[in-house]
This record gives structure tokens, C-alpha cells and sequence, in this order.
């Protein structure tokens, strides 16, 4: 794919999906949505002097700690959305020559994140899912008296950036490209010769490539398994047959400077195999012995509200939800020591399809404090869900969710000192305005170094009008990285001809990505004066 077309399938991917799961949704990506050429203009330009935009106007990027579970941490990286959208363009412009690199997809082997361009829905990779993956280890698991379970460790974080580079430099087209995205990649590791920023398709794609040698091995062994992502099931005849393979994976792995999870490593009988995988046994949700839990998990709960469908879909999706005891599965999650992760996130994101009295009744469960501890490995889903549910609550339940959301800071829970769920909980927090709010935000301002923690206070300021707050932000601009003086940019214009006078003034310092997010949001203004947070 030429990097014309690359660029613009990246853009309208990243507008129709997003480009990370981890994040907050950037609102450099609605412009991309909304000034899709415009966008695509920059973009290329950017592809053309290159040299100079890394000289001048290199990638900026947030690190920030992200929650594993109830005790483990992991670093995300952000990256300033308009270089992240180019380095998408980057890999899918020879994404087809890695795709043809990978063991055969008709060999249900490997099925994770299998590149193919669908231009119609801006998708970039087959409808190839998880659940697939653990439908084809049930099945193999029936010919296989032993089951090798494993994952490897800190897997994005470890990937050697000269073993990547040395796979891209032997596609066959590539021309300058591998160059392009290994200093990017160089750029976004702040120089460290490791890692690729977790989150976004075009990192899935290359630690796709990363793992390609090793699964070519374990083919040519004759080893069966199966592999999603970091994943792998490897199906063994006997012990001794299971503890040979996993010696083989161990070494092979090393070898590229990865290493499997102890705690993750199991080898099973296939009956009990089975047994821990029983919730992802494709039984039909209409069966009268499958479990609540089970009949969740079997739903989609992919809603698009722009489908040229979306009421009837919305329809069957309330009608499906209406069928399982969402509260009772949330109530009885709760109760355990710790969550089952994956179902009790289908059963908080099935709460938007409950009448409005059970969705009050669950996001009052969620919210009670000590329940959030026992959600912790999903507080993101949890503040998610509050933002989204908000709006459509009652006044008065409104007025009692903002209190607890205070009290969750005024209480030091332990839970917003990971950046990535304090960025969460601002985006619950922004609803109505209050001022035990207004002073949550500024003590947070004062006090966190994050770009991404400080613009979305900016963003959630200016939706609330607070021109004194504002005016004295205003004067601290030119020591904002690139990601603040965005956001204060949209701020500006809720400063009346005082915002005015400062973006004349300023003009000459931004590039052309600052120039697009001014006009963009200047029409958006005229029209509805809504802030993208």
C-alpha cells in the first residue's frame, strides 16, 4: 500500500476505532474524524520533511502506570496523536508484507490481529477474535490428553527493537519505511533499544512480526498449538512430551529476550483444561444449563449508536441483556476476593442496556467504597461506565454520585494514584460543575507533572466556564508540553475576545497540527460549544 493511501486508512481508523484501549479517547482523533483530508494534508506533509518535523517538532509522549490485576503495574505510553497516527501509516503501508510473512491463517494456529484492510468499516484486522482462539483449544484439547497453558512476561515492554528492525529489513519492498519506524520507535523508548508502545494496532502488527520466527519453529517441530497474542496452548501426547515443549518455547523465546510467566504456566489434563475454560464453551444462550455468566460472555455488547440500524440494535441487545441477571452477577463478583475480570466487564458494559432504576441500582453498587477496592483491576470500566451513565441519571442521584466521586479523592483511596485510572476518574468528575469539584481540579493541577492528567483539568475547566482559572493557566502556556497547549488552545475560546487576543498572539509559534485544531474547533464552537472530553 502506498503511504497516500496508508495515511488515510490510518486516519479513518483511528477515527471510526480509536488507537488504544488504555488511554482516555484523545480529541485530536474527533478531528480526524471531522477534517479527515484536512488531517491527511498534515500527514503528508509530515511524510515529506520528515527530517525535519524529528528535528523540529519531535513525537512527545506520556508514560504513565497502568493497573494489572490487584498488584501489578505495568508503564503505557501516549503518543502525540498526530505522529501516532503516522506511525500507524508507516506499518500498514507494509502491513500486507508483513501479514504475508506469518504462519497461514488456514492453519488456525496463529489468530491474533490478522492483518486485512476493510475499507467499508476502517477495520484493519479479520473478525479473528479471542473467543476463537479458545474455541479452537477446546477442540484440539479432545485429541490431546495434556494441555500446556503459558504466557509470556511483560510481553511489549521486552520486544528487542534490533530484532524487529532486522525483520522489516528483510521484506521484500519496503524501501525507507523500516528506517521511519524504527527511529520512531527509538524516539518514543526515549533511545532504550526495547519496547513498543502498548495499545494501538500498529505495535499489534509489529509484535506480531516479533513472534513470527518462533511460531515458524514450533511449526516445524511439529508442535500443535495455538497462539493469541501472548498467548499460547500447546498440546502435548503425554507429561513428558509437555515438559520437552515447553523447554523448547522457553529457549526460543529467550533467545529473542523474552521469558515465559512462572505464575501463568500450567500444564493440565485436557478434562481439566476444559474445565478452567468452561465460560468460552460456545453453548448457546438460549440453553437452560448455561449459567448467567455464561450467556453474558456469549453477547455482543459491540453497540454502534451511528449504524444505519442502531435503534433495532439496540432493541435486541436490550432484549438479550433483559434475559440475564445483570445485578445479580455484579452482586455475586463482588463477593469474591477477586474478580473474574472478563466477566464482570461485559456485565458493566451491559448496564446501559438496564431500565433507568437498575442502572442507578448498579452504578450505586460499583461506587460503594469498598466494593471499588474489589473492582480495582477494572476501575477504568467502572469510571467509564459512570461517565457514560451520567447524564441519563436522575438530579438527585446525579448530586449523589458527584459526592462520592469527591469523597474518592478527599478519602486518598489509593486507587487514583495510578495515573491511567485518575485520568478516568476526571473524565466521571467533569459533569455538573460544583465547587468542591473546581477545588479537586486545581489541587490536582498544582500537583501532578502528567500532561495528560493536567489537560484534561484544562478541558473540564473550560466546559465549566472558569474564566479565573483560565486567565492565570493562560500565563504558565509556554511551559506546556504539546499535549496542554492543545487542550488550552479549546480553552481559549471560552475566554471571550480575551482568548482572541492571546491565539493572534500566539499564532506564530504553532505548526500546522496547532493550526488544525484551531479552525477545527472554532467551527465546533459556533455550532454547539460542546468540549471534546
Amino acid at each position: 500500500m502506498n503511504i497516500q493511501t496508508a495515511i488515510k486508512a490510518a486516519l479513518h481508523n483511528i477515527a471510526q476505532h480509536g488507537d488504544t484501549d488504555i488511554f482516555p479517547f484523545p480529541f485530536e482523533n474527533l478531528i480526524f474524524n471531522d477534517c479527515l483530508a484536512e488531517s491527511q494534508v498534515v500527514l503528508e506533509k509530515l511524510h515529506r520533511e520528515y527530517p525535519v518535523w524529528m528535528a523540529t517538532y519531535a513525537p512527545q509522549t506520556i508514560s504513565s502506570l497502568t493497573m494489572v490485576g490487584y498488584t501489578g503495574f505495568r508503564w503505557a505510553t501516549l503518543i502525540d496523536p498526530f505522529w501516532n497516527a503516522y506511525y500507524l501509516a508507516l506499518v500498514i503501508s507494509i502491513a500486507d508484507q508483513i501479514e504475508a510473512q506469518r504462519i497461514p491463517e488456514a492453519k488456525k494456529t496463529v489468530f491474533s490481529y490478522r492483518f486485512d484492510w476493510q475499507e467499508n468499516d476502517a477495520k484493519l484486522f479479520k473478525d479473528s477474535t479471542w473467543t476463537d482462539f479458545r474455541k479452537r483449544c477446546l477442540e484440539l484439547s479432545k485429541s490431546s490428553p495434556i494441555v500446556v497453558q503459558t504466557d509470556i512476561a511483560d510481553f511489549y515492554p521486552r520486544i528487542y527493537h534490533h530484532r524487529i528492525e532486522n525483520a522489516l529489513n528483510r521484506l521484500p519492498s519496503a524501501g525507507d519505511i523500516p528506517m521511519r519506524i524504527m527511529e520512531l520507535l527509538g524516539s518514543f523508548s526515549k533511545n532504550v533499544s526495547y519496547g513498543l508502545p502498548v495499545g494501538g494496532p500498529a505495535s499489534r502488527i509489529l509484535a506480531e512480526l516479533s513472534l513470527n520466527g518462533v511460531d515458524t519453529l514450533l511449526i516445524r517441530e511439529g508442535v500443535k498449538f495455538c497462539r493469541y497474542a501472548d498467548d499460547y496452548a500447546i498440546f502435548c501426547t503425554d507429561k513428558s512430551d509437555a515438559y520437552r515443549t515447553l523447554v523448547f518455547l522457553a529457549e526460543k523465546l529467550a533467545n529473542e529476550g523474552l521469558v515465559l510467566q512462572k505464575k501463568k504456566t500450567r500444564i493440565l489434563s485436557a478434562e481439566e483444561f476444559r474445565q478452567t475454560a468452561q465460560l468460552l464453551d460456545p453453548a448457546e444462550t438460549t440453553n437452560k444449563l448455561a449459567t448467567d455468566e455464561q450467556k453474558l460472555l456469549n453477547i455482543s455488547l459491540r453497540f454502534d449508536p451511528y449504524s444505519p440500524t442502531a435503534e433495532e440494535d439496540y432493541e435486541e441487545l436490550k432484549k438479550a441483556v433483559n434475559h440475564i441477571d445483570i445485578i445479580g452477577i455484579l452482586g455475586r463478583e463482588i463477593t469474591k476476593t477477586n474478580i473474574d475480570a472478563a466477566v464482570s466487564k461485559q456485565a458493566i458494559q451491559a448496564i446501559s442496556a438496564l431500565q433507568p432504576r437498575q442502572q442507578e441500582d448498579a452504578i450505586k453498587m460499583l461506587l460503594d467504597k469498598e466494593n471499588l477496592m474489589t473492582l480495582a483491576p477494572i476501575f477504568i470500566t467502572v469510571m467509564r461506565a459512570v461517565k457514560d451513565l451520567y447524564s441519563k441519571c436522575s438530579d438527585s442521584f446525579r448530586s449523589a454520585v458527584d459526592e462520592i466521586l469527591c469523597d474518592l479523592y478527599n478519602d486518598h483511596s489509593p486507587l487514583l494514584s495510578v495515573e491511567v485510572n485518575l485520568s478516568y476518574y476526571l473524565q466521571a468528575l467533569a459533569g455538573n460543575q460544583t465547587q468542591r469539584k473546581e477545588e479537586i481540579l486545581i489541587k490536582l493541577f498544582n500537583d501532578s507533572a502528567n500532561p495528560m492528567i493536567r489537560r484534561l483539568i484544562i478541558l473540564t475547566m473550560a466546559k465549566w466556564n472558569c474564566h479565573y482559572w483560565l486567565t492565570d493557566v493562560k500565563n504558565k502556556y509556554g511551559g506546556m508540553s504539546i499535549f496542554e497547549r492543545r487542550s488550552f488552545l479549546i480553552a481559549s475560546y471560552f475566554l471571550g475576545d480575551e482568548g482572541k487576543h492571546w491565539r493572534d498572539h500566539t499564532r506564530p509559534s504553532w505548526k500546522e497540527p496547532e493550526m488544525l485544531v484551531r479552525d477545527w474547533f472554532s467551527k465546533r464552537f459556533q455550532s454547539n460549544r460542546s468540549v471534546p472530553l
